[in-house]
C-alpha cells in the first residue's frame, strides 16, 4: 500500500515536473500573485506624493501659496429706490468698473526650500500694477447719477494669499499716495485682498494709478485680464517654467538662466465686461506660470512602476524557454524567489531616486537586481554561458524600459515597438520546436 501511494506521488511530482501544461499555469498563477507587492508599491509612490504635496503645503503656510492677482477694481455703491409697503425706500448697490489700460511689470526671483527630503520651488516676487481708469459712466448702466455714493468710491485689487504679501502697499492715484487696507470692497467678486477708498470727484474725466506689490508665493503666479487691454511682463530666474491659463505668452523666452513672457489680451478675449452691477459677471480668465521641477521623481517611479509586470512576464518567458528548450527544471519557489527580486526593484528605485535622483537610482537599482539574479541563476543552471545570456537579456530589458521612460511624447510608440520585436523574436527562436514532444526534440 504504501508503495503504491509512493509510486502515485512520484508519478504526480515527475508530471507536474515535466508537463509544459502544469509549468504554463504555475508560471501565469506566480505573475498574477507578483501583482499585489507590485500593486503595493503604486500605493506606497502615491503616499510619498501626498507627502511630498504636504511638505509644499506646510512651507507655503508661512511663505506663501499659489498667487492669482486679479485687479484694481474700481467698486462704486448706489442707491436703488423701491417701493415696499407703500413707503419708498433705498437700497444700497454695488457697480463695478474695470480700468481701462493695466500693465504689468514683474520679476519672481526664485528660492529652494528643504522640507524633510522634499524640495519645495518658493518665489518672491516685485510687481508694479499702472494703467488708467475712465471715470465712471453710470447711464451705460442705466443709473442716475444723483444715486451714486462718489465719496464711498473703493479700489480693491485681489490676492488670494495674503500670508504672501511682505510691504506695506502704497500706491499712487492720480498723483495722490494711499495705503492699501485689508479686505476687498466685494468678498463675492474678490474674496481676498486689499483695497481703499479714492476719490473720484471734480471735473477729471480719466484717473492713473500705480500699485507696487512684493509677494511672496510658491508653485504658480497667475494674472486676471481685467483691463480693456491687459499687459503683462514677466521674468525669473527659474529656468523650467510652465505657462498655464486662457492666454499662452507671445513672445518668450527660455533658457539656463530664467525665462522672460509677455502676454497682451483685450477684454474681447474674455467672458465679462468693463463695467457691470451686482453679481452679474464673475471673474476667471487668469493667465500665468508655474514653476515646475524639470524631473518629477514620483512621476518617473510611477510610469516606471506600470512596467512591472512587463519585466516580470518577459523574465518568467526567458527562464521558461531556457527550462523547457535546455532541458533542467526550475522550482516554482524559484521563480517566486526571482519574481519578489524583480518587485523589490521597484522599492528600491522609489527609494533612492528620492535621495539621488531617478536616472542614477535607475542605474544602481537595475544593476543590483540584475547581479542578485544573475548570481541566484548561475547555481540553477550551472552553466556560465546561461547565466551571460541571462544576464545579457535582463540588461537589454531594463535598458529598453529606461529608454521608453525618458521617451514622454514617443513612449507608447517605443513600448509598441519593443513587445512587437519581443514577440517576434519568441516566435523566430521557438519556430521548429516540437512543443508535443519536447523530450524527443
Amino acid at each position: 500500500m504504501e508503495d503504491n501511494i509512493r509510486e502515485t506521488t512520484s508519478k504526480i511530482g515527475n508530471w507536474m515536473r515535466d508537463s509544459i501544461l502544469f509549468k504554463s499555469m504555475a508560471i501565469g498563477f506566480l505573475v498574477l500573485i507578483l501583482l499585489i507587492p507590485i500593486a503595493m508599491i503604486h500605493n506606497l509612490i502615491w503616499e510619498r506624493q501626498v507627502r511630498a504635496q504636504e511638505a509644499i503645503q506646510e512651507v507655503s503656510a508661512f511663505w506663501g501659496g499659489p498667487q492669482t492677482i486679479t485687479g484694481p477694481v474700481l467698486t462704486v455703491p448706489y442707491l436703488e429706490w423701491v417701493e415696499l409697503n407703500n413707503e419708498r425706500s433705498s437700497i444700497q448697490r454695488m457697480a463695478f468698473f474695470l480700468p481701462q489700460q493695466l500693465q504689468v511689470k514683474g520679476d519672481a526671483g526664485h528660492q529652494i526650500r528643504k522640507r524633510g527630503i522634499y524640495d519645495v520651488i518658493l518665489y518672491q516676487s516685485e510687481l508694479n500694477l499702472t494703467g488708467t481708469f475712465e471715470k465712471p459712466n453710470f447711464s451705460a448702466l442705466h443709473i442716475n447719477a444723483e444715486n451714486v455714493l462718489w465719496d464711498q468710491a473703493r479700489l480693491s485689487v485681489g490676492i488670494t494669499g495674503m500670508e504672501g504679501i511682505k510691504n506695506m502697499i502704497n500706491f499712487d492715484w492720480n498723483g495722490t499716495e494711499f495705503r492699501m487696507e485689508p479686505g476687498t470692497a466685494s468678498a463675492e467678486l474678490l474674496p481676498s485682498g486689499v483695497s481703499r477708498e479714492v476719490p473720484l470727484s471734480g471735473d477729471k474725466t480719466s484717473f492713473t494709478f500705480s500699485i507696487p506689490l512684493r509677494i511672496n508665493g510658491s508653485q504658480s503666479l497667475r494674472f486676471e485680464p481685467v483691463g480693456q487691454e491687459t499687459a503683462v511682463d514677466l521674468k525669473s530666474d527659474w529656468p523650467s517654467p510652465s505657462f498655464e491659463g486662457s492666454f499662452p505668452p507671445e513672445p518668450r523666452e527660455i533658457g539656463p538662466d530664467g525665462f522672460s513672457a509677455h502676454w497682451q489680451v483685450f477684454n474681447l478675449n474674455r467672458p465679462y465686461p468693463q463695467s457691470w452691477t451686482g453679481n452679474q459677471f464673475q471673474l476667471g480668465s487668469s493667465f500665468g506660470v508655474r514653476l515646475i521641477q524639470p524631473v518629477d521623481e514620483y512621476a518617473k517611479n510611477e510610469r516606471s512602476a506600470k512596467y512591472g509586470i512587463l519585466i516580470v512576464g518577459l523574465t518568467f518567458l526567458i527562464y521558461f524557454f531556457f527550462e523547457t528548450l535546455r532541458k533542467f527544471h526550475i522550482h516554482p519557489f524559484q521563480y517566486l524567489l526571482i519574481g519578489l527580486a524583480l518587485s523589490i526593484f521597484y522599492l528600491l528605485l522609489l527609494s533612492l531616486s528620492e535621495q539621488l535622483g531617478f536616472n542614477l537610482a535607475y542605474l544602481i537599482g537595475s544593476v543590483a537586481t540584475i547581479g542578485l539574479i544573475s548570481l541566484y541563476s548561475s547555481s540553477i543552471f550551472k552553466n556560465g554561458i546561461m547565466t551571460l545570456q541571462l544576464t545579457l537579456l535582463l540588461a537589454l530589458i531594463y535598458g529598453f524600459v529606461f529608454v521608453v521612460l525618458q521617451l514622454e511624447d514617443f513612449a507608447l510608440l517605443a513600448g509598441s515597438i519593443g513587445l512587437f520585436a519581443a514577440l517576434a523574436a519568441v516566435m523566430y527562436y521557438s519556430r521548429r520546436v516540437d512543443w508535443y514532444n519536447l523530450k524527443g526534440s
